[in-house]
């Protein structure tokens, strides 16, 4: 096992009319481990300021957890519920102006694309999954184009060193060297949990 920097966003919102449906995204970070529980929660905030512009207010940040090591089955050293007074969960600012809300299935992408190659010589990416987003208007499967902006702006923060405490996106296992990001143009199906049979099937 190796010391990395782990943290991990949950989020809430409604989901085929449960209210409180969560979806989550845990990210590896470049740099040292935070010194004290203040700093997990500088950075933790960090995150969520940028990740927040990608979902719309009905989409809410409620826990966050921290983690120390590369181990799968690493257990959290830091964590926090914004559900919890005197905390106050953060809403997404997406902006829906001119747009409509995707199905709760439907989620747009964030991938980086890192200098490692797979046996086959293929690029290896890091991709995020975002629900709450912003699709356009007109129907069909497209993404809105300012939320693809959004997207890629998310991208670039997350690869370029101007993030806090010049840290990187990274993988679990690996300290990586990011080339470029990039963004889905069109919606993709992200299951949101294990569905058992619908009653009478």
């Amino acid at each position: 096992m190796a010391d990395v920097v782990g943290l991990t966003l949950v989020k809430k919102f409604t989901y085929r009319g449960n209210a409180n449906e969560e979806f989550s995204n845990t990210y590896y970070l470049s740099g040292s481990l935070p010194a004290d529980a203040a700093a997990w929660r500088t950075l933790f905030d960090a995150l969520v300021t940028q990740e927040k512009t990608l979902y719309a207010s009905t989409v809410s940040v409620i826990r966050g957890y921290g983690y120390s090591s590369d181990a799968i089955d690493a257990a959290a050293v830091w964590s926090v519920d914004l559900r919890v007074s005197p905390e106050t969960p953060v809403a997404g600012t997406l902006s829906m102006s001119g747009a409509i809300p995707p199905a709760g299935d439907q989620a747009a992408w964030v991938r980086w694309k890192t200098s490692r190659t797979n046996s086959n010589g293929k690029s290896i990416y890091l991709r995020k999954y975002f629900h709450g987003g912003a699709a356009d208007s007109t129907g069909g499967d497209a993404i809105k184009a300012s939320y693809i902006t959004a997207l890629a702006a998310f991208g670039t923060k997350m690869r370029d060193g101007s993030f806090a405490g010049a840290r990187t996106v990274r993988s679990r296992t690996h300290a990586e060297t990011i080339i470029s990001s990039g963004t889905s143009s069109y919606w993709t199906t992200r299951t949101l949990k294990r569905r058992g049979k619908r009653p009478g099937s």
